[in-house]
Parts: C-alpha cells; sequence; structure tokens
C-alpha cells in the first residue's frame, strides 16, 4: 500500500476531501525537505502518523461545520411532518367556496454526520447581512444540487416581534396591511455581472427553535427555468412600509444580498421507457420526458415512489394515501423537478416508479395516455 492510499484509507472514515489528502501531503513534503536539510532522517511512519493527526483534526472541524445548518433543513430542528388536513373555506354568508384536503408529509430527519458524508462537500458557507427597516437578515449557508434544486437558511432578528406574520406549523403567513411586516423572500439566479436572470421556486419553514425576536427559516427551492450561464443567487427581503386601502398598493423597502454558486451535488443518471430519463440527487429528483414530447407541459405525476435497495420505498407524491412528501416542486421547461423533505443516497436507490396522466397531439389527434413509467440505474 502506497503513502498516499494508507492516508485515503485513514481519511475515509472522516470523509476527508481531496483538498484535505493534498494538504497531508504537502505537509509530509515540508517536513521531510526540513529534516533533510538538518541532515537527519526521521521515520517516514513518524511524519505520516503526525501529518494524518493533524489532516483528521481538520477534517473532524470541517465535519461539524454545517451540522446547524443539515440540523435545521434536514434534521430534528426542521419542521415536522403533518397529517392529511380537510380544509374548508366559506364566504361571509358561510357559503362553502372552496373544499379539499391538504396532503400529509412524512419527515425523516437526517444524521449531521449523514447528511454531512452526503452533500458536506459542496456546502457553502454565506455569512452575508442585511439591514431592511427594522428587520435584519443573515444568510447563512446553502446547498445545491446540479440541477438547481437545494436549501438554504437565513436568520431574521425583528426588534418589533414580527408585526402581522404567522409562524404556525412552521409555514410563514405574510400580512401585507400591516406597516413592518415582512413580505415573502424572493430567490432569483444571476450572471456573474448580477444581473437577474430567473427566479425559483422557493418554499420557506421557520426552525422549530425561536425566540420573540429571532427566527431561523430553512428556503427550498427548485429552478423555474434552466440555471445555464447562472453563477449566482440574489436573495431578497421586503419589509411593509404602508398601505393605501383606496389603491390597494402596498409599499415596501427592499434589499437582499448576492452570493456566488458553489459546487453542485451530483446527480445519478436514471434511464427510463421509451425516451423518457431521470437523475436523482441526495436533494432531488428530476424526471425529463422523450425529446419529442407529445404533451409538451401537458403531464402529471400522481404516484412517484423510489425504491431503494434494503427494501424500503421513499413515496414523494401518493394520492392513497393523500401524501406528498416533497418540500418544493416545479416544471423546468418540459421537466419535473421535486426537492426531497429528507436527504437520501443516490447510490442506493435502485428504481423509480411514476404513474401519471399525459394530454398532447399524435398525428394531428388529441391523445389522453396513461404513464406508467419505471426509471433504473
Amino acid at each position: 500500500m502506497t503513502d498516499t492510499e494508507r492516508i485515503r484509507r485513514a481519511l475515509e472514515p472522516l470523509h476527508a476531501s481531496e483538498s484535505a489528502l493534498e494538504e497531508v501531503m504537502d505537509m509530509i513534503a515540508r517536513d521531510e525537505m526540513a529534516a533533510r536539510r538538518a541532515g537527519r532522517r526521521a521515520m517516514r511512519t513518524a511524519l505520516i502518523a503526525a501529518a494524518v493527526a493533524a489532516a483528521l483534526s481538520v477534517a473532524a472541524y470541517a465535519a461539524g461545520e454545517f451540522t446547524g445548518f443539515f440540523e435545521t433543513v434536514f434534521g430534528d430542528e426542521a419542521i415536522a411532518g403533518w397529517d392529511t388536513e380537510h380544509k374548508v373555506y366559506t364566504d361571509a354568508d358561510g357559503n362553502v367556496w372552496a373544499e379539499y384536503d391538504l396532503p400529509g408529509q412524512e419527515r425523516t430527519p437526517a444524521d449531521p454526520e449523514a447528511a454531512q458524508a452526503l452533500v458536506g462537500d459542496e456546502t457553502a458557507s454565506v455569512s452575508q447581512t442585511v439591514t431592511v427597516g427594522d428587520v435584519t437578515y443573515t444568510v447563512k449557508d446553502f446547498v445545491m444540487d446540479e440541477h438547481g434544486m437545494g436549501a438554504l437558511t437565513y436568520v431574521m432578528d425583528d426588534p418589533n416581534g414580527f408585526p402581522g406574520m404567522n409562524f404556525d406549523g412552521g409555514a410563514m403567513e405574510y400580512d401585507p396591511y400591516t406597516p413592518g411586516s415582512q413580505m415573502p423572500p424572493l430567490l432569483e439566479s444571476c450572471d456573474g455581472d448580477g444581473n437577474v436572470g430567473r427566479a425559483l421556486s422557493c418554499v420557506e419553514y421557520v426552525s422549530a427553535d425561536g425566540t420573540d425576536t429571532r427566527r431561523t427559516v430553512a428556503v427550498y427551492f427548485a429552478p423555474l427555468e434552466s440555471m445555464d450561464g447562472m453563477e449566482q443567487l440574489r436573495l431578497s427581503f421586503g419589509v411593509v412600509t404602508g398601505y393605501d386601502p383606496d389603491t390597494g398598493e402596498v409599499a415596501q423597502k427592499r434589499g437582499g444580498v448576492l452570493f456566488p454558486l458553489s459546487a453542485a451535488v451530483p446527480a445519478t443518471a436514471l434511464s427510463g421507457p421509451d425516451g423518457w430519463s431521470a437523475s436523482v440527487s441526495p436533494l432531488g429528483l428530476q424526471i425529463a420526458p422523450p425529446a419529442e414530447n407529445p404533451y409538451g407541459q401537458n403531464y402529471y405525476f400522481n404516484d412517484l415512489v423510489i425504491h431503494m435497495a434494503d427494501g424500503t420505498q421513499y413515496v414523494l407524491k401518493q394520492e392513497e394515501p393523500n401524501m406528498y412528501n416533497c418540500t418544493a416542486g416545479c416544471y423546468e421547461g418540459e421537466r419535473t423537478d421535486l426537492v426531497f423533505d429528507r436527504l437520501i443516497d443516490p447510490e442506493q436507490v435502485t428504481a423509480v416508479t411514476a404513474l401519471g396522466k399525459g394530454s398532447g397531439q399524435r398525428d394531428g389527434q388529441p391523445v389522453h395516455d396513461m404513464l406508467d413509467l419505471t426509471f433504473t440505474r
């Protein structure tokens, strides 16, 4: 076994990056050079042991650097799941104008060490602060896969106690009629010069911990369009400064932060029938139709299940029972992007099954097809 292999084996349990390995080898080279200049022959084994010990301490520190982030977006501090809820909306006279069942969600917390192993190398710190009105926002960390799906966190400090806002159940509810209330944050992709490209679809949840004046928010996002050519993200915030009941106009102050995209979490390709394809990362699933897609955007999956090597299943969407185990989702052109409500290991995925419907044109005639697709590695 070579020295490099020996060091790699020693660092493997801590998932040390290539940069950590290079640092170890540089350390050994520097120590050996110093030993030769001093006319001494230190034992190479001792040099390796000392270098590995130093690297392990660095790797251990790095492994814990994003523990708080992983706990907030994937772990025990993330918003818990909920049961299916029947919603009924009535007007002032008691007449029902909307009625439906809100899907349930089952969240499985990820261990921070497992999260570090899966996405730690691609997670980045932002650590930028902006003050809008009386509210101070600090964007903390983020992670994103190669398709533009991911999560980020920010902390909001409001000395006024978040007037007009409600955090029941973790969802953030805004009141645009109350001065001092906040508006939904806006996440956009930008080019290298900071020019705004495209907005991303976002869902925000307040972390389980918090105080009357401080809250941590987890934002899960998916691209509405391709992220090709985009080099930065812009997260902007708005605080209501006034409301005119005569015109219905809401006045607000806005501000935000711009930060570069970090390394993207890779996705594993899956093959499907008839030109359909899919890919899965620890963060999300993308399904792409055939190049000559007769359905355009007119297809819908109401039953999506990820099958794991240990025989378990991760149900993304299922009508019976009424479940939606995703945090965010949208179409990217003709593609379907779904952000997970947990972390998964793509290496353990054996198949993805998708049931749905598609409508379009075939030979000049309208078609309505049932879609029953299986994607495999």
